[in-house]
């Protein structure tokens, strides 16, 4: 995942196929495209404490590659989750959120956390609705994840 403002993203198409999920009545709002069900990235309910992780595949596929868009890994957190050994290590929790602490604050305070494609800017809401899952799908999601040959 790629940590960024929300201020840093811009849709050239398709924002008409944006949709989010959650995964309980307060949970992240997980974003995705609708029309492939590609995932997009995770950003909280508010706009107020404005990041978002993108996850990789959402990503333009250009000649030039994610490290030299975004540079080098640097952190490497909630490894406890990994699948398969050896786990990796976390390395740079508090270089994390100092990250997190000084971005947020700062557009907080600049007023530029309401500039996101992702929420409108006066009512401080998600441009769509989420859809909330229900304890069944939810379960259902978790037995799929699981037969997955991608997790081991």
């Amino acid at each position: 995942m790629i940590q960024t403002l929300p201020k840093n993203i811009t849709f050239t198409q398709g924002v008409g196929s944006l949709a989010c999920v959650r995964l309980t009545d307060k949970g992240m709002l997980r974003w995705y495209a609708d029309c492939c069900k590609t995932p997009i990235g995770n950003t909280l309910a508010t706009p107020k404490l404005s990041f978002i992780g993108l996850l990789r595949t959402c990503l333009d596929a250009s000649n030039q590659s994610i490290d030299a868009s975004f540079g080098p890994v640097r952190v490497w957190v909630n490894t406890q989750g990994a699948k398969g050994e050896p786990k990796p290590k976390s390395v740079g929790l508090a270089r994390t959120v100092a990250w997190f602490m000084r971005n947020v604050l700062r557009v907080r305070i600049s007023g530029s956390y309401k500039h996101t494609p992702f929420f409108d800017a006066e009512r401080g809401a998600p441009i769509v609705r989420p859809q909330v899952l229900s304890s069944a799908e939810r379960a259902r999601i978790m037995e799929l994840v699981q037969a997955s040959p991608l997790v081991s």
